[in-house]
């Protein structure tokens, strides 16, 4: 049988068949899957941020760390989370901590507040001699120097018609528990600088300068290129050895209340002189110590000795340190404000260990870091805070023994921008790419200056806490812990840079 297509047949079904056209690979494609293609929607920045989040937390390097992130919208009325990992899960903080000494330091005291180191004696005046003794008192001032007080005190005395000290010169750092250094700190970091403890009455940072030749094994004599070398016993031996090194390994030992240290590592050969800086074992003694340097060199003549008021144990002595005193003089520290804004600018631990020590004297009446740790814990859980897995055991995050949770930080944070001291706190934190512990950080990247936070770094643990203020002016409250994690330093950093890049578009 013939069949016959008519035209109109024909055109019937070309209108019926879908157009097509060559793919350049034999194939065809329709134009509705073209246009599918081409209206397919970009992900938006917040979605961009989570996938950068969660690739960073199933990165190689994190395999075997513990991992803490929560990131909090604080523009909105009700706080939005745009992300967040174990936020419960209890991780070493390192300086990250100094956030709950800083942020509970400035809602106690408030910003003005300071601490007086007091010039006092006991005894009477007879002519022109003090039958008595004077006390430099101690108020817990990290940063107490001979400048701060020495000539306008000596000029005090005068006044009073004194050149005669007929007693002793006493360093008073009662007003701190007696041993300074906090339990849990190891014994690698006991004798170096940035694990310098807290005293009632400290002096020069409490820190020593040594600088030793590799030929010559001691005992060398202390000096900070200030302190006298008569005001300290301490005596130290170097048993280093020369190696084909660019540069010094060296460490000091020796127990941190005792007079005799030991230098020991290795230095490059052919080095001439190595210098090296480390705490003091006896503040108030030095303090005292120069005080009476200082007195003689201006005509004050004294008779006694240097003493240091917490080591005296001979009780008949010390009932010659009784009776009432009669303040001379005082010096006084910089404002709270100003030692919160050191202490989170240059993560700056001798200063966080004097404030814990006046946060727990404050409500418990011992200067201790055990009574500043259990004071901090129990403020913020009067406001509402969920203190399981907060374990506070110095004020600086040098203790391993120390926990915190992402989710408690920024607690923290959330309440502090509803605090009055909002703007000292949030002024206090390094900023991206510019100040502080971030001057290096973030830079050339679109956080910088735009993003404050503190920083916390010990050996396999990277932690970061603050506020992102985004391109769309929104303010984010954020933290970060990453502990155990493999690899470099360096390269978690640059990891952690890329997450924030997305957000700031968000």
């Amino acid at each position: 049988m013939k069949i016959v297509i008519s035209s109109f047949t024909i055109l019937i079904l070309l209108l019926y068949i879908p157009s097509c056209k060559p793919d350049g690979k034999g194939k065809s494609t329709s134009k509705a899957a073209d246009s599918a293609l081409v209206t397919k929607k970009p992900k938006d920045a917040l979605t961009l941020f989570t996938d950068s989040a969660d690739s960073l937390i199933s990165d190689t390097t994190l395999r075997n760390a513990g991992v803490g992130m929560l990131f909090l919208d604080l523009t909105l009325s009700q706080p939005r989370s745009l992300f967040s990992h174990d936020i419960d899960l209890s991780l070493v903080p390192a300086s990250v901590i100094k956030l709950l000494t800083t942020s509970t330091a400035l809602e106690l005291f408030g910003s003005n507040k300071s601490f007086a180191t007091a010039l006092q004696y006991n005894g009477e005046i007879i002519g022109r001699t003090l039958k008595g003794n004077l006390f430099i008192k101690g108020g817990g001032d990290p940063t107490f120097t001979p400048e701060k007080a020495f000539k306008r005190w000596t000029a005090l005395i005068k006044e009073l018609g004194i050149d005669t000290i007929d007693g002793h010169i006493i360093g008073d750092a009662n007003i701190f528990q007696r041993f300074p250094i906090p339990f849990t700190w190891t014994w690698g970091e006991l004798n170096t600088a940035y694990g310098t403890a807290a005293s009632g009455l400290s002096i020069y940072s409490n820190v020593y300068q040594i600088r030793f030749r590799p030929g010559f094994r001691g005992p060398y004599t202390v000096s900070t290129g200030r302190m006298n070398q008569d005001s300290s016993k301490l005596q130290v031996y170097n048993l280093t050895t020369e190696a084909a090194i660019p540069e010094e390994e060296i460490f000091i030992i020796g127990d941190p209340l005792g007079n005799t240290r030991y230098i020991y590592g290795r230095i490059p050969e052919g080095k001439k002189e190595i210098s090296i800086y480390a705490p003091v074992p006896n503040p108030p003694e030095i303090a005292a110590a120069e005080f009476s340097n200082h007195l003689s060199l201006n005509g004050i003549f004294v008779t006694g000795r240097a003493v240091n008021l917490e080591n005296l144990r001979d009780t008949s002595k010390l009932k010659t340190f009784e009776g009432n005193r009669t303040n001379i003089g005082f010096a006084f520290s910089p404002s709270v404000g100003n030692l919160v804004t050191v202490i989170n600018q240059e993560s700056n631990n001798f200063f966080a260990e004097h404030l814990i020590k006046h946060i727990g004297l404050a409500k418990y009446h011992n200067g201790s870091d055990e009574s500043g740790a259990t004071a901090i814990a129990e403020f913020w859980k009067t406001k509402g805070m969920d203190t399981g897995g907060l374990y506070i055991f110095d004020g600086c995050g040098i203790s391993r023994y120390n926990g915190v949770t992402v989710r408690q930080l920024v607690f923290i944070l959330q309440h502090m921008r509803r605090s009055p001291w909002y703007d000292v706190f949030y002024n206090s934190l390094p900023l991206a790419g510019t100040t502080g512990t971030l001057r290096n950080k973030f830079r050339e990247t679109p956080m910088e200056g735009q993003l404050r936070a503190k920083t916390g770094t010990i050996s396999r643990v990277r932690s970061l806490a603050g506020y992102l203020r985004t391109n769309t002016n929104k303010t984010i409250a954020f933290a970060i812990i990453i502990n155990n994690f493999n690899g470099p330093f360096d390269d978690l950093n640059k990891k952690l840079e890329q997450i924030f890049i997305p957000l700031m578009k968000y």
